[in-house]
């Protein structure tokens, strides 16, 4: 973290040493052999500080949100293995639906979303090799998108219209502790800010706000944001503002006031048919891809407000799915059944460097991994890994 004024460096200690407390007090818990009622209150106290203290720190300053507090959470990956050369390393068959989501946890899992309306969780061994040990199953159609809580919850939607959350126990396993109901139609796009609010988008027109109480359930916030269309794809910047995609070609930069309600501050125009999937470099810049067969590359000027400064063109089908890395990279995945690597020169202008091929339908969903390898889902209800040769 570069150098911070004094103040901020001491309510971020503060906070580290608050949760160095937290994690003191569960794993005393955790190894007894008897859990005292005195012991869970204590522990429950303890997060609830640390929650309303996080909660006061990111409204004070957002940018840190996104930085060292939580390490992979939520912007992704803040380190990845450089690699050239990919090719395929490992298949294996989904049964009963294709994967069109992946998340993948600090702890080295994967998360699935499946169009059967299951979510599967992928556990490494020690070759790095994936197996399923968990399916999850409550929802009742196509689950869309998938996003992770600052306390380690999961967070899916779906086409049944509703978003579950998902807590682990001790062993790792997950349960659904709480369904919100409040969409009309599919829920196809969710993201999740450093104050633990869910933002969810939805084929109803609406994106809305959901806002954790001390004890972590969640309710619709007053404040939502109407959309004048269906909402595929959302993403947060790192000054707090929402990016949304939708299905009339253009993507909304919305901005909160004081009271936190948001408004559309800027509509980018470029594309010439539906935006699906949105991802923000680590420079701010917002990376779409859409139903054009194109990805745009859309530059924030020093009042923030975005221009299109490159598009790239290479697939030959939509573009479903997008991935970018520490280093800028992009990947990229499409109905042509390719998966693109995408390469930034010095003044930041994007080649395409390979083409992976090996998928016998559209790939949907795609996971970069902190050893650099690639994971990838498409409608021929296949998984795939990608490794290539590390760059040094």
């Amino acid at each position: 973290m570069p150098q911070l004024c004094p103040e901020l460096t001491t309510k971020l200690d503060s906070l580290k040493q608050l949760k160095q407390e937290f994690d003191l007090e569960f794993t005393k818990i955790k190894n007894s052999d008897s859990k005292k009622s005195n012991n869970l209150i204590s522990i429950r106290e303890t997060k609830i500080k640390l929650n309303q203290a996080l909660q006061e720190f990111f409204k004070e300053f957002p940018i840190f949100g996104w930085q060292e507090f939580y390490g992979d959470y939520p912007r992704g990956l803040t380190a990845v293995e450089k690699k050239t050369n990919y090719h395929e390393v490992g298949t294996f068959k989904e049964d009963t639906g294709a994967a069109l989501i992946f998340l993948a946890l600090p702890d080295g899992r994967i998360v699935s979303g499946s169009s059967d309306g299951t979510i599967k969780i992928w556990q490494p061994d020690s070759q790095g090799n994936y197996k399923n040990t968990q399916i999850l199953k409550g929802h009742s159609n196509h689950v869309f998108t998938l996003q992770v809580l600052p306390d380690g919850r999961i967070v899916s939607g779906c086409d049944d219209s509703t978003i579950k959350i998902w807590q682990s126990d001790s062993q790792g396993n997950y349960q659904n502790t709480q369904t919100l109901r409040g969409h009309n139609y599919g829920v196809r796009a969710l993201q999740v800010l450093p104050d633990g609010r869910i933002f969810s988008g939805s084929m109803d027109h609406t994106i809305k706000i959901w806002s954790p109480d001390q004890q972590g359930n969640y309710q619709e916030s007053k404040a939502f944001l109407e959309h004048v269309g269906q909402v595929w794809t959302l993403q947060v910047l790192p000054d707090g503002r929402v990016v949304s995609g939708w299905g009339y070609n253009s993507i909304y930069i919305w901005q909160s006031d004081s009271q936190g309600n948001y408004k559309n501050m800027q509509t980018l125009r470029g594309h010439t048919n539906s935006v699906f999937t949105l991802q923000v470099l680590p420079d701010s810049r917002i990376v779409s891809g859409s139903l054009d067969n194109t990805i745009k590359i859309w530059q924030p000027d020093s009042q923030g407000k975005y221009q299109n400064t490159q598009t790239l063109e290479g697939h030959t089908s939509p573009v479903c799915t997008l991935q970018v890395l520490p280093d800028s990279r992009i990947v990229s995945g499409s109905v042509d059944k390719t998966i693109k690597i995408w390469q930034p020169d010095s003044q930041g202008n994007y080649q395409e460097l390979e083409t992976l091929k090996g998928h016998a339908n559209s790939v949907v969903a795609l996971q970069v991994l902190h050893d650099g390898r690639i994971v990838s889902g498409g409608y021929d209800n296949t998984i795939k890994i990608w490794d290539g040769d590390k760059v040094e």
